[in-house]
Formats: structure tokens, sequence, C-alpha cells
């Protein structure tokens, strides 16, 4: 049975209602990206021009999202190999 609808109450459901009601349910992916839009009081939209790497967050916006998720800044968002301080 798929997990999504183990957890439902599958009584007086139709076939078409579980579709309906399983595909109005956010994905992980968007509840992901809502949260982190929520805790760097940043619109969804860019938070996904971060994933995608044409914007990059602030240093607020960096701490914000490791304290969300747990994790050191470092570790999140390594430092570009490619700029070191010897090149600036």
């Amino acid at each position: 049975m798929l997990n999504i609808v183990k957890s439902q109450n599958l009584n007086d459901m139709t076939f078409k209602e579980l579709y309906q009601q399983t595909k109005e349910q956010p994905n992980p992916a968007q509840v992901f990206i809502r949260e982190i839009a929520d805790a760097t009081c940043r619109e969804e939209s860019t938070v996904r021009q971060w994933l995608s790497g044409t914007q990059v967050p602030n240093a607020k916006a960096k701490e914000r999202i490791a304290a969300v998720l747990g994790k050191d800044v470092n570790e999140l968002f390594p430092p570009d190999e490619s700029t070191s301080d010897n090149e600036l």
C-alpha cells in the first residue's frame, strides 16, 4: 500500500478522492523551500534561486539556514575553491 494513503482514513473515499487528496499535499521539496523561506524572511522564489546557484544567500541568511537545519554554515556553504584569498 502507498505510504501516502496508509495514514489516511480510507473509509468512504473513492479512488479519485484519494488521488485528489494526495495531489493537493505539498511534496517534501516544496515544504523544504517554504521552511527555508520562512526562516530567512525571503520569498520561496529567492530560495529556489539560491538552490539553482543564480543567487547566493548573504551571511545572515546562511546562519539562519544552518540553525534551522542544525548544521555548520561551512558544511552547508563550503568556501568556493575557485576564489581564494590569493586571487583577490
